[in-house]
């Protein structure tokens, strides 16, 4: 589980609990600039994963880490319940392609950071 704030123009996404271990990540600090758009997309949030590393895999059940797959940016996944999962697609110079990661309240931080989003463009 990922706990979503923004702090100024920075995107927090905070792993909680176990996630933390399995991601081998405690947070990431995205610049909201680096953001193009958010979704709920539990089918994305379902796969396809591409090769991960460092992180976990069991299939079916949990994904988390980073992940390759056809192009030269990785994925930051930790996903558990694809059907709470949010998905952030990244600007080409950002560190990852895709954030995919399960939250409490898919609509409610989709709307945090929709505005958030917002707020910068102006």
């Amino acid at each position: 589980m990922v706990i979503v704030s923004v702090e100024g123009d920075t995107l927090v996404l905070d792993v909680q609990g176990m996630h933390k271990l399995w991601a081998l990540k405690s947070s990431l600090r995205i610049p909201l600039a680096d953001i193009v758009s958010v979704r709920i997309d539990p089918e994305r949030a379902r796969g396809p994963h591409g090769l991960r590393f460092p992180g976990t895999h069991v299939p079916l059940v949990y994904f988390a880490g980073t992940a390759y797959q056809s192009d030269l940016r990785p994925d930051f996944w930790t996903v558990h319940d694809p059907d709470k999962a949010i998905v952030l697609q990244c600007r080409d110079t950002a560190a990852y392609d895709e954030i995919i990661v399960e939250v409490a309240d898919p609509q409610h931080d989709v709307s945090l950071i929709t505005r958030a989003l917002a707020e910068v463009a102006r």
